[in-house]
């Protein structure tokens, strides 16, 4: 902290203006409120008299904290030494000073690093007394019941070229301020003669200042007739706040009158929606204008309290108005925080969302070496506990605010320090106006003193409100020092302090470090992860760069009735106690509005302050942004876990699993979908497989797309991981293998192939002979996820696939629509899915491997281990009448498995991995000798009546569809592969009527005789049909139009042959179908070709 120096001209230690105008002398300060306590550098000690407690502090002040701030001056040329006001440029380092001189009385300043240039200075035609600076216009008010607008050139005035220039028409000789608009303000009364006993009256105006950029709340506020780009600007004249359109100057927008006696303050909230203005002034009370409203605006009004002011004057009797308020502040970072001072020395601040008859503030500052008033307020614009205030004797203090015991069951309380203070050189004058920009201030005296406060880093680190408690370090080593600080406490304190100095680089790499020797600091039992063991440390470390948001104005309110005072205005603030009235169960109980506000200054005080700018800084450092995924990181995963066991919990309880904001666990967890998948590819170890499945599991029952996708994230992150270790040939593949994901993968597809299918009745049904002969494997959890794990190993892309099938299953099922619509898309994409199959076994796993899968892609039913595709895709063919592809894929669930020697014993993959030999064979089989096979053969049989009777009677496309299906079912089938079932089949009895039921055995195959005949038949039939187009059809169009209805059963049945040339070891029956198949093409290659058939005649 810079030198504070003693007035020894004057052997004045302080002086304060008491409301009837004497000047009374003070050495100490009264004490604060209960729970506030106040410390200045370690000095104030708890014990000792007045006396000597505060020449301690002064002495603290003089030499303790000389570190603290960084100070430039600068002496503005003002001859008058009358300097009134100042305004900051928002966006470039340019400074506005106003005086109340009539001659030179406006000066520009440019604030560049540790330097104070003046650049320019101006006579304006009145003095000067409020300045508001916007872009490139400047408001001042005068003396003279008027404000005007310039326009400032700050281009040239900062040495920028011209072009840069907002008014570039004006060139190098146009003037760089100009005046381009005045604006009449109007006062509640005459303010020519004054009362007696009154204030005297004055036409100066107080204040002016600019709307926010994003005014406009709503709720007719502003008016329709302003301007989407227009300024607005509030100004204050005795008590009444005028608010302007800068467009417009013959009348104010709204005129409000606030108080009897003059305003000293009105300004406006940064925050949305921008409506509010707060006021106060020489009767002590505040108020607050919500300009939405109609009529009287005020919505909010409270007082100082009288006995704090008299207290600090001495005399207990003590009985006159509250103390005049100098400024008002509101919070940048909490729109419900507002902060006032004046004459009677400390800072109050006000939480708005409690009303306050009473006068009770949440916080008062004070310090108890400060004996002058507070001429003006900032707020920190870094740091949101930080409030600096200039004082009528010559003294800059910084104030820290620090809330404690908020965590406990204890009342909560607020604490107080000055981190960092300077006082004048000069002897006479005060600050009269103060801004925050960065970690600066800038002061101005009202003798001209112009200074620049940079706080340091140094005392910043120690304004740091720590959490370690030295909980949970247990593992860690021990620093060894003398107060038994861990070593890891030590650092995440200097996390903490580095963070306060917003020293984001140091305190990222401390992180990294901190992080890293966590992660090597020993396993934790059960196989835990290390740092599962820490995670308190890696909570308040997250706590330290979290990004918190900024606090919308639709989370809070004023209080319904916050105006305590009766609707007229009062002529002083006496009657303030007889006209109160609780308003609120917040008035009867100040401690409910202390702990609120202790509780949102832990929050927003510790590490960033609510809309930092995060991701730019992270954007700039890279090393702030490796810091802040790996604390995401370790978050992630710790969350996950307790996430996890609250689902766990909840599951014995039976209740619905919630997080710590009452919102359902699976949606958490949805809500970081890209965070888990991103950080399982990053870190594999971190995010185990067997955390994953139970992550997923949480969501797929509320969710199905939403946990498919995210399973589907973490295998894609999984198999990257593994190519990546094997291009690398890291001996470190094995940890990141995709065959850690079988029971993810389980959780993804169930029920599989593979898992028991209860719904089909038990496994040992003795009705079924021909599946009671067979030894069907009812399997269990361990040996379904072992035979994933094989067809992982043998191609893990191809399993991936599948669960994209099963999530475009999902969402074709979940759209809905015609049910026929329904199934034809579903058909559609298991075959799209089986080619993409096709493709992926071609082109990865190795072949001896993925003999293991049984996986045939030409079938696309035995593509997917999902038993729900299978089913929907069977069904979808059912549906569709494709009989014939439904018989040729569900044969695989009845093809025996190979002999196995019986010294092999069992082996998943081997006699026990065929599908045949797994329950949902059951239920298949069962559906093909019950439904499938007697509708196909109606169908044929249908078709053979008609030939019969009209040979030529069907459309040609009947015949095609029914020649196909035959000869897909001739040729694909294995007619060795059947089963036999015995059902029950109901009829009824035309003459009786009832029902009668019979026992009927059927076969999962048609019979190849009647195949091979049935495509003879209907061969000839469809050659006969195309020989009578070419007959009754002109000379031209005759072979066209045959061939038009001929190719596409010729291309048809040549894909077919072509897809078993290349079968292995054929039969005898499949190769004498084949042959009858392509003597059958030999004939109707003819009419594909357009050509007539040689030699002529009926067909044979």
């Amino acid at each position: 902290m810079a030198t504070s120096v003693f007035d020894t001209h004057s052997g004045r230690h302080s002086v304060g203006s008491t409301g009837s105008g004497s000047r009374r002398h003070s050495l100490l300060s009264a004490d604060g409120q209960a729970g506030i306590q106040y410390d200045y550098a370690n000095a104030w000690a708890a014990h000792g008299d007045k006396l000597s407690r505060w020449r301690r502090a002064y002495l603290a002040s003089d030499t303790g904290d000389s570190e603290g701030v960084q100070s430039t001056s600068l002496a503005l040329p003002d001859e008058s030494r009358f300097t009134t006001c100042m305004a900051m440029s928002e966006d470039q380092g340019l400074l506005a000073a106003g005086s109340g001189s009539y001659d030179t009385n406006m000066f520009f300043v440019q604030s560049l690093d540790d330097q104070l240039d003046v650049k320019a200075s101006f006579a304006s035609k009145f003095p000067i007394y409020s300045l508001a600076f916007k872009g490139d216009l400047l408001m001042a008010g005068t003396d003279r019941n008027t404000s005007v607008l310039y326009k400032v050139d700050r281009a040239r005035l900062l040495g920028y070229a011209v072009e840069n220039a907002i008014d570039a028409t004006q060139g190098v000789d146009g003037p760089l301020v100009r005046c381009v608009g005045t604006y009449k303000n109007k006062a509640a009364k005459s303010i020519d003669i004054a009362a007696p006993g009154s204030h005297i009256p004055t036409k100066r105006v107080a204040c002016v200042e600019f709307a926010p950029s994003f005014a406009g709340g709503g709720g007719g506020w502003p008016p329709s007739s302003v301007a989407p780009n227009s300024e607005l600007f509030a100004s204050a004249l005795g008590g009444v706040v005028n608010i302007w359109d800068a467009t417009r100057n013959q009348q104010a927008l709204r005129v409000e009158k606030v108080s009897a006696q003059p305003l000293c303050r009105a300004t406006w909230s940064a925050q949305a929606p921008a409506t509010l203005v707060a006021a106060a002034g020489f009767d002590g009370v505040i108020s607050v204008l919500d300009l939405r409203r109609r009529g009287k605006a005020v919505a909010w009004r409270t007082a100082q309290p009288e006995a704090a002011f008299g207290a600090w004057l001495g005399g207990d009797g003590y009985s006159s108005a509250g103390a005049c308020i100098n400024d008002v502040a509101w919070s940048p970072f909490v729109p419900y925080w507002l902060a006032t001072g004046g004459e009677g020395g400390s800072v109050q601040v006000w939480d708005l969302r409690y009303a306050a008859a009473d006068g009770a503030a949440v916080a008062t500052l004070r310090h108890p070496t400060n004996h002058g008033a507070i001429r003006s307020l900032a707020w920190s614009a870094t740091h949101a506990d930080l409030l600096a205030t200039g004082t009528s004797d010559k003294s800059w203090w910084l104030h820290s605010l620090r809330a404690d015991d908020v965590a406990s069951g204890a009342q909560p309380s607020v604490q107080a320090a000055v981190i960092a203070d300077k006082r004048s050189a000069d002897d006479i004058g005060s600050v009269v106006a103060l801004h925050a920009k960065g970690s600066s201030f800038y002061t101005l005296s009202s003798c001209g003193d112009l200074y620049a406060h940079r706080v340091t880093p140094s005392a910043l680190a120690r304004a740091t409100a720590s959490r370690m408690t030295g909980d949970d370090m247990q593992g860690v080593e021990s620093a060894g020092d003398m107060q038994g600080e861990t070593v890891l406490e030590r650092d995440i304190k200097g996390v903490e302090a580095a963070v306060s100095a917003r020293n984001l680089k140091g305190a990222a790499e401390a992180v990294l470090d901190v992080v890293q020797r966590l992660r090597a600091d020993g396993a934790g039992g059960s196989g835990e992860h290390p740092i599962l063991r820490h995670a308190d440390s890696i909570k308040r470390l997250c706590d330290l760069f979290k990004a918190k948001p900024r606090i919308k104005h639709t989370s809070w309110a004023l209080p319904p009735a916050a105006v305590a005072l009766s609707s007229g205005l009062l002529a002083d603030s006496s009657s303030i106690a007889a006209e109160a009235e609780p308003v609120s169960a917040s008035d009867a109980s100040p401690s409910a509005a202390l702990k609120d506000f202790a509780s949102d200054l832990a929050y927003v005080a510790y590490g960033l302050p609510p809309d930092f700018p995060l991701e730019s800084t992270a954007s700039r450092q890279p090393v702030v942004w490796q810091a802040l995924e790996q604390l995401n990181m370790a978050n992630l995963r710790i969350r996950l876990g307790r996430l996890v066991e609250t689902a766990d919990r909840a599951g014995d309880t039976g209740t619905a699993p919630t997080d710590a904001d009452g919102r359902p666990l699976w949606k958490s967890i949805v809500d970081r979908e890209r965070q888990i998948m991103q950080y399982a590819k990053a870190e594999p170890a971190l995010f185990d497989a067997r955390l994953l499945r139970a992550v997923v599991k949480l969501v797929l029952p509320h969710d199905c797309i939403a946990g498919l996708t995210l399973g589907l994230g973490i295998c894609q992150a999984y198999l990257s991981n593994q190519r990546l270790h094997e291009q690398r040939g890291d001996a470190e593949s094995e940890s990141v293998s995709c065959t850690m994901l079988d029971a993810l993968v389980h959780v993804l597809l169930f029920p599989t192939v593979f898992d028991t299918d209860t719904s089909a009745g038990s496994a040992t049904d003795s009705s079924d002979s021909a599946m009671a002969a067979r030894p069907v494997l009812v399997p269990n959890v361990q040996m379904v996820r072992e035979r994933i794990s094989e067809c992982l190993a043998a191609c893990p892309e191809v399993v991936f696939e599948m669960v994209r099938l099963e999530i475009s299953i999902q969402e074709t099922v979940l759209k809905g629509g015609e049910q026929k619509a329904v199934a034809e898309d579903i058909v559609r994409i298991v075959q799209r899915h089986a080619k993409s199959v096709r493709v992926l076994l071609e082109n990865t796993g190795e072949p001896e491997q993925r003999m293991h899968i049984q996986i045939h892609a030409q079938y696309p039913a035995t593509t997917t281990l999902s038993a729900s595709a299978v089913r929907l895709y069977l069904n979808s063919l059912l549906s569709t009448r494709g009989y014939d592809e439904h018989l040729v894929n569900s044969q695989w669930w009845r093809v025996a498995p190979a002999a196995v020697p019986a010294d092999a014993g069992h082996v998943i993959g081997s006699d026990s991995g065929w599908l045949s030999s797994f329950p949902l064979a059951r239920m298949l089989n069962r559906q093909t000798a019950s439904a499938i096979v007697p509708r196909m053969q109606r169908q044929i049989d249908v078709v053979l009546a008609t030939i019969k009777k009209e040979p030529l009677g069907l459309e040609p496309r009947l015949y095609r569809d029914t020649l196909l299906k035959v000869a897909r079912v001739t040729l694909l089938m294995r007619s060795d592969q059947h089963l036999s079932f015995v059902v029950d089949v109901a009829s009824k009895n035309k003459e009786t009527g009832e029902t009668l039921t019979t026992r009927q055995t059927v076969t999962t195959a048609i019979d190849p005789v009647v195949l091979a005949d049935a495509f003879d038949s209907i061969g000839s039939a469809f050659l006969m049909l195309l020989e009578a187009l070419t007959r009754h059809s002109s000379h031209r169009d005759a072979f066209k139009r045959a061939a038009s209805e001929a190719l596409p059963l010729y291309e048809s049945l040549s894909q077919l042959l072509e897809s078993q040339r290349g079968a292995r070891d054929p039969t005898d029956m499949l190769k004498s179908r084949m042959m009858a198949v392509r003597k059958y093409l030999r004939k109707l290659e003819h009419y594909a070709n357009g050509q007539p058939q040689q030699p002529s005649g009926q067909p044979q």
